[in-house]
């Protein structure tokens, strides 16, 4: 009977792996030789620690990198070449380098009124650097009580702002002064900065100015696709149109992407949002 003969192995030899790598490996006698009869790693995979690394929501994926960079459409205000050759003609932004600094929120009223047969009054807000929206329908201007101071707050602790010092750019209008003023009041003392835009100067409040445009559209989008999915106009006094602010900012945060390819949502968040496919006012 014919006996396999093993070839002798040393130590050293072992799958090219030299002592002291943290190896223990098992010898054992064959025909005046060595063969090994198991190899154990030890100490290695007890040191190893899977990092998880935080990535910046403003910054594009390698994956967008590399599919943008094939025919550098639609314009990407992350993207150099992009710059450089369409940036004059499009907005401008701040680099996703420069440091983000305090989250600055604007807020004032609009009244959408041709569409629902009577004026609404709506609190709109916008926060500058991540361009998210904020909408909600309230009784009057001015003082309309801890409802819209309480919705306000909500919307900056979904930004990221529970906590942090922010900055509440205003107008003089007496009426968005109420609001600012029990909105500074029920956050932490000394957390709420106050800029106040000039007198009669629209121009250094355009920021809010530009939510309130995006709210009104979104909103007659909402109302006109209900009223023909239902087959009759609705009254402004139907409870239903007073979710329809919320639920315009709450899509438009989520839904709409800006010239970085990303939501404001994916922007803060720094992931995309997941919104149930039922349009508005279905079960």
């Amino acid at each position: 009977m014919l006996r396999e003969i093993k070839k002798p192995v040393r130590p050293k030899e072992v799958s090219g792996i030299e002592e002291g790598d943290g190896l223990t490996v098992e010898m054992e006698e064959d025909m005046g030789g060595f063969r090994s009869v198991e190899v154990e790693r030890k100490g290695k995979d007890e040191e190893k620690r899977e990092l998880r690394k935080l990535i910046d929501p403003r910054k594009p994926t390698q994956e967008e990198v590399d599919e943008h960079e094939l025919t550098h459409l639609p314009y990407r205000n992350w993207c150099p070449i992009c710059v450089r050759g369409k940036g004059e003609e499009l907005d401008h932004r701040k680099s996703l380098e420069e440091p983000r600094g305090l989250s600055e929120y604007s807020f004032d009223y609009c009244f959408p009124g041709d569409e629902f047969g009577f004026k609404l009054t709506v609190l709109v807000g916008r926060e500058r650097s991540g361009g998210s929206n904020f909408a909600t329908a309230v009784p009057t201007k001015g003082a309309s009580g801890k409802f819209a101071v309480d919705k306000a707050i909500e919307y900056m602790e979904e930004s990221g702002d529970q906590l942090g010092k922010v900055i509440v750019k205003t107008d003089q209008e007496p009426n968005i002064q109420y609001f600012v003023k029990d909105l500074i009041e029920s956050r932490t003392e000394g957390q709420t900065i106050v800029e106040e835009s000039p007198v009669k100067s629209s121009g250094s409040n355009g920021i809010v100015e530009k939510g309130v445009q995006g709210i009104e559209g979104q909103l007659r989008v909402i109302l006109l696709a209900f009223e023909n999915r239902i087959g009759r106009k609705i009254s402004a006094k139907e409870a239903i149109i007073t979710f329809m602010p919320e639920y315009a900012a709450y899509l438009l945060n989520r839904r709409e992407a800006g010239k970085d390819g990303k939501s404001r949502y994916e922007r803060t968040r720094g992931k995309r949002a997941t919104v149930l496919g039922i349009a508005f006012g279905d079960q």
